[in-house]
């Protein structure tokens, strides 16, 4: 498997951030925040689609995962920063964005605060604001992540540990763990060879250091935003799966009815994972 172009950025206050690198090198900038856990290795197993499209993928790592630095009680709006001098030292004055279930609140971070630099923002399966998705359409293991992190961060290490292990030495016991717990339509996706293998390889690196950033991107997303969603003024263009088991649809929902100019594809029979089988149209969209 292509491991891309890896990049390692020198931040403001020592910390590193890491970036991987697909598609096309000449291309369109779009800044991709994987989901949780995650690394810069979650992507399309497919790396043709985005230099198909002319897209230069800069799929950014958040803190304590794979190569980044870990940042102690960091915010949505640290993260924001950290993007900032990323663009910066990247000469990017114009990007778009996408955010992946746990990267959705990153990237509408962005949106909101980054104002006319993020020219066009997806979210796909995102996390929906505090109160907004129903606990009872939640799995069992995401459910008790949302309900311990942002109350007492410590509490959701023992968890974190656990699924740390798992997810180093024995990656597809985790994937069929989390499978269990998912839609019909899910079920296929990951058991599909490709996304399997490139899972694989992402959860391991994303627990390389430890779990402690899964625990603390829980408490970051699972507590309430401090983000203003209506300062997004931006197109923004979310897509989710009306069998979403992990994030409910339910939270996209709330989404597009912040954000004025929010259009809410939601797509029939989808569950959580349906960004492999609409990359190329989600891609489309943001790089028009």
């Amino acid at each position: 498997m292509n491991p891309g172009l890896d990049r390692v950025m020198s931040l403001p206050d020592g910390r590193r951030l890491c970036i991987a690198e697909y598609g096309d090198p000449q291309g369109t900038p779009v800044l991709a925040f994987h989901g949780l856990p995650g690394s810069r290795l979650q992507r399309h197993p497919d790396d043709s689609i985005a230099a198909s499209l002319g897209a230069r993928m800069l799929h950014v790592e958040r803190p304590g995962f794979g190569r980044s630095d870990p940042q102690p009680s960091r915010t949505l709006l640290d993260w924001s920063e950290d993007v900032r001098h990323v663009c910066d030292e990247l000469g990017l004055e114009r990007i778009r964005v996408i955010g992946v279930s746990a990267g959705g609140p990153y990237a509408l971070a962005c949106a909101a605060t980054l104002g006319k630099r993020v020219i066009r923002t997806v979210v796909v399966s995102g996390v929906g604001p505090v109160g907004s998705m129903p606990r009872a359409s939640i799995s069992p293991a995401i459910r008790i992540g949302f309900a311990l992190a942002p109350r007492a961060p410590w509490s959701a290490r023992p968890f974190a540990l656990v699924a740390g292990w798992f997810a180093r030495h024995a990656p597809e016991r985790y994937l069929d763990a989390i499978a269990a717990h998912l839609s019909a339509s899910d079920r296929e996706v990951l058991s599909r060879p490709a996304v399997r293998a490139m899972f694989a390889e992402d959860l391991r690196e994303a627990f390389s250091q430890s779990g402690a950033a899964f625990a603390q991107d829980f408490a970051v997303i699972g507590a309430p935003w401090a983000i203003d969603l209506a300062r997004i003024r931006t197109p923004l263009a979310l897509w989710h799966g009306d069998e979403d088991r992990v994030t409910p649809l339910a939270g996209a929902a709330a989404i597009a009815r912040a954000v004025a100019h929010a259009t809410l594809h939601r797509v029939p029979r989808a569950g959580h994972f349906l960004v492999f089988d609409h990359w190329r149209e989600i891609l489309a969209w943001l790089l028009q």
